[in-house]
C-alpha cells in the first residue's frame, strides 16, 4: 500500500511543470556567468597586451630622436609615454622596462665573443674574451644598458605581469606575463 502511494506521488510530480524554469536557471546560470567572466578576463589580457605593444612602439619612436625635454631624462620620458599609452590599465610600479644598446642588429641577444680553449662549447671562467660592453666580465649578452647615442641599435623590452580583473580564475592563472619588444636604430642627432 505504501509503495503504491509513493509511485502515485512520483508520477504526479513527474507530470508537473511548476518550478522547471527555476531548476533550469540554477543549472545554466553558473555556466553562463563563468563564460561571461572568462570573456572579460581574456579581453582584458588582450587589451593590456595590445596597449603595451603600442606603448613600446611609441616609446621607441621617441627614443630614436634623442630629444630631451627640459627637467627630465630620456628614461623618464620613455616611462611616461608607456604610462600614457596603456591608459591606466598597467601599474607602472610593476612594469619592468629594459633598454639595451648594441652596435648592430645581428648583435642582439648574442654573447660576448670568447676563445673556447677547452672546447666545452660554453664560456668558462678564465677563458679569454672580448669585453664588448666594457664591464670587465664576460656576459651572455653583449649589450650595455641605456638608450644609446646617434646611430646605435636600441632594444626596448617591457615586461608586465597582468593580474586578474575579477579574481574568479585566480586558481588557474594567478597572473599573466605580458611582454613587448622592439629594436630600432637611433637617428643621427
Amino acid at each position: 500500500m505504501m509503495g503504491r502511494a509513493c509511485i502515485k506521488l512520483l508520477r504526479r510530480l513527474i507530470r508537473r511543470e511548476d518550478g522547471v524554469a527555476a531548476i533550469e536557471a540554477a543549472l545554466g546560470l553558473p555556466i553562463l556567468l563563468t563564460m561571461i567572466v572568462g570573456v572579460l578576463e581574456l579581453t582584458n589580457i588582450y587589451f593590456v597586451s595590445a596597449s603595451l605593444e603600442n606603448s613600446v612602439m611609441r616609446a621607441s619612436r621617441f627614443g630614436i630622436t634623442g630629444s630631451i625635454d627640459e627637467g627630465s631624462t630620456r628614461e623618464e620620458q620613455v616611462r611616461a609615454i608607456i604610462a600614457k599609452q596603456t591608459f591606466g590599465r598597467v601599474d607602472m610600479n610593476e612594469v619592468q622596462i629594459e633598454t639595451l644598446v648594441y652596435e648592430q642588429f645581428g648583435d642582439i641577444g648574442q654573447p660576448e665573443p670568447y676563445t673556447d680553449q677547452n672546447e666545452s662549447g660554453s664560456y668558462e671562467f678564465g677563458e679569454p674574451f672580448t669585453d664588448v660592453n666594457g664591464n670587465g666580465q664576460w656576459d651572455d649578452d653583449m649589450a650595455t644598458a641605456g638608450l644609446g647615442e646617434a646611430g646605435d641599435i636600441v632594444l626596448y623590452r617591457v615586461r608586465y605581469t597582468s593580474p586578474s580583473i575579477t579574481g574568479l580564475f585566480d586558481w588557474a592563472t594567478r597572473a599573466v606575463n605580458i611582454s613587448a619588444t622592439v629594436a630600432v636604430r637611433n637617428e643621427p642627432y
